[in-house]
């Protein structure tokens, strides 16, 4: 299962001649690691190996980076100077007789606010024959450009010729039509989003860098991770001689009357204050950035390939890594299908503690073990995790799944309905439906079948179809019916 990423609960290139406008001061830095765990290795074959792909923080206009140390030496680091990006390759070999294994990389990092201080009479005309544009105008998968979306930014535009007034177009557009939801990874692309009217903050923005392209505006996609957890994505347009100029769909619509985004007033102001948003206007997200984000990818489809290792690789999204991308960022040689793994970052104090840094990627673990049907280990991590916070329903949710898999059901009911009580934020649609097919498939382990059918018909009338869980629903209702006739 993708991991799902909340809005509210979890930079700019300068190619061009005129700079945006940053903070006089200079911000200070913050020291950081990233940690990627590997666990439960088996070994099964010969010459065991874990490739290990994440990719690097970089420096970029509202954004300084050092990288410090690279544990271990990674086996390749391969560059994108378009976008700016830099990915590494980590090819763990030293396995036998080992259950574990890790890797990291320390930098540091600073954020500064982004105000790009567009002047629309003063946008230049694009070059099209250079890199940029062909490369961030064109049709390409997880951003299509597809016949039903350059219908759609023709209507938007109109008779409009001005670039910076299409992409505001098309930008308002966004923010009033599409509905938040987290999808899983399949359900990402444009197309599919589009489809829906419907995504999360990567949903909204491979929207509006499609429908940006279509209408003959260079757009791509800017991934990122919040400080305080989670990951979040962003698009920016180019528009001469500013630049490269932010476009935050997803966030912008926590700022307008009546968004999908379901925050209260309180936890709106506290997301504003921490991550740096002066204004509670949907407008300032288009052309300027908060200054406490850390970026670790520009676009999609990064390609990864090394001839000399005969590695090759295509990431349609990275986040930045690891267990966190798609596709996932490992992959195991001569090693059980038990082996699980997960990466994350620790900011500040304790970033050097592979300990406390296993403890924030706990999560992330157990919902691996847990699908690598390794229930008991799943349980004591997701036990300690939620004696910590006893409102993370993802957790309950997990927890319920690993009690499903041990056949303890009245345990797995229990923890799916402390889940469905949990205050989760604008993820909660999607994890109280994960919930309840759960606890339909553990009423029919039960024989409760009534009990069942209500549970996988509130999944159906949600309409909300992660990973498929619509027609999973509709398969177990199937079998109820036979089962009553």
């Amino acid at each position: 299962m993708s991991r799902i990423y909340s809005v509210v609960s979890v930079v700019l290139a300068a190619s061009l001649a005129a700079p945006a406008t940053l903070r006089a001061a200079e911000p200070e830095m913050t020291a950081a690691r990233y940690w990627a765990f590997v666990e439960n290795i088996q070994v099964t074959g010969d010459a065991p190996e874990v490739r290990l792909w994440v990719a690097l923080p970089m420096n970029r206009l509202g954004q300084k980076v050092e990288i410090g140390e690279i544990y271990p030496e990674p086996a390749a680091v391969v560059d994108d100077p378009l976008g700016g990006n830099r990915v590494i390759l980590w090819r763990l070999t030293d396995l036998e007789g080992a259950d574990e294994a890790y890797a990291y990389y320390d930098f540091k990092f600073a954020g500064e606010e982004v105000n790009a201080n567009v002047d629309p009479s003063k946008i230049e005309p694009y070059d099209e024959e250079s890199a940029a544009y062909q490369r961030y105008t064109r049709s390409e998968p997880w951003v299509e450009v597809t016949d039903a979306i350059v219908a759609q930014a023709g209507e938007i535009v109109g008779d409009e010729t001005n670039p910076y007034h299409k992409a505001k177009k098309i930008f308002d557009w966004v923010v009033y039509n599409i509905r938040y939801e987290s999808p899983d990874y399949d359900h990402c692309s444009a197309t599919k989003s589009f489809a829906r009217r419907a995504g999360d903050c990567g949903g909204f923005s491979v929207i509006f860098c499609a429908l940006c392209r279509a209408a003959g505006v260079p757009a791509r996609t800017v991934t990122a991770c919040w400080t305080f957890g989670g990951g979040h994505q962003w698009a920016e347009v180019l528009l001469p001689p500013y630049g490269w100029v932010p476009a935050d769909t997803s966030v912008a619509q926590m700022f307008v009357p009546g968004g999908s985004i379901p925050v209260t007033q309180d936890l709106k102001r506290s997301f504003a204050e921490i991550v740096g948003i002066p204004v509670w206007d949907a407008n300032w997200l288009f052309g300027n950035l908060y200054p406490n984000r850390l970026v670790v990818l520009v676009g999609n489809n990064f390609q990864f390939k090394d001839a000399e290792l005969g590695v090759g690789k295509v990431f349609r999204c990275m986040r930045p890594g690891v267990d966190d991308g798609y596709p996932a960022g490992i992959e195991y040689v001569g090693l059980s299908g038990r082996t699980v793994s997960a990466g994350c970052y620790v900011f500040g104090e304790g970033r050097d503690d592979a300990e406390l840094a296993r403890k924030k990627a706990s999560h992330a673990l157990a919902t691996a073990y847990v699908k690598a049907g390794e229930y008991a280990k799943a349980e004591r991590l997701l036990l300690a995790a939620l004696e910590e916070d006893p409102e993370a329903e993802a957790a309950w949710l997990e927890l319920g799944k690993a009690y499903l898999g041990q056949d303890r059901l009245d345990d797995a009911i229990d923890a799916l309905r402390e889940g469905l009580a949990a205050k989760a934020a604008s993820a909660k649609p999607v994890a109280d439906v994960q919930c309840r097919s759960v606890l339909g498939e553990c009423y029919l382990k039960k024989g409760d079948l009534e009990a069942a059918r209500r549970e996988f018909m509130q999944v159906i009338e949600s309409g909300i179809d992660y990973e498929d869980i619509l027609a999973s629903a509709e398969t177990h209702l199937d079998e109820i019916t036979l089962a009553t006739e």
